[in-house]
């Protein structure tokens, strides 16, 4: 139980793992950057290249950091850890059995779990609208097409203030499907949607 608790946690906490590859996603969304942009910082190299320069961060730090930060929460996942190590020891022990107390205090961990997972699962959907709402002047039809948050914000990474969006399918191609790429491409060729400013992106 400890274990399928933990994990539904650092489900919701791993976000993102390609762009820390030495740490998890959960840091990633933690260790927010004070300028808290749209954008995320790797792929600033590919906006030079195109004579973009902007220094933009990742609009999810800020607004999620204050909830994975949270010392209640960081008290709960170390809960969780322990009774996990306790587990694969007590496992040993073919006759061990938890007392009336441990399985009050795992039930009590179940129940906070709960109430943590639908914080996070809020915060998430919160963060997607407002990173929806920030990009929405520059590619208005993309919310639609892109519905699934972490791929959404890797695509408006990636796309940034592009106009022709077939100039960056190769690297769209590591995060959404060809037919994906195929569909936004043509509505990226038709959209009302205008450049955005450079405080636009770092907002």
């Amino acid at each position: 139980m400890a274990d399928a608790l933990l994990d539904d946690l650092d489900d919701l906490s791993d976000v993102e793992p390609e762009e820390e590859t030495n740490n998890n996603a959960a840091e990633e969304i933690v260790a927010g950057n004070d300028g808290g942009g749209i954008i995320s910082a790797e792929h600033q190299d590919h906006n030079t290249a195109n004579g973009n320069n902007e220094t933009t961060t990742d609009a999810t730090n800020n607004n999620n950091s204050r909830l994975l930060n949270n010392d209640a929460l960081k008290s709960h996942l170390q809960s969780i850890r322990t009774i996990q190590q306790k587990d694969a020891t007590t496992k040993k022990m073919s006759h061990h059995k938890n007392s009336k107390e441990e399985d009050e205090h795992e039930h009590q961990l179940i129940l906070t779990s709960n109430k943590h997972l639908a914080s996070l699962r809020s915060e998430l959907h919160t963060t997607h609208l407002d990173i929806c709402k920030s990009y929405h002047p520059k590619f208005p039809e993309l919310e639609e097409l892109i519905t699934d948050p972490f791929q959404y914000r890797k695509a408006i990474g990636i796309i940034q203030n592009e106009v022709d969006v077939t100039n960056v399918n190769d690297e769209l191609n590591d995060v959404l499907s060809s037919n994906q790429i195929i569909t936004i491409s043509v509505a990226g060729s038709t959209t009302n949607g205008r450049m955005l400013t450079q405080e636009e992106l770092n907002q």
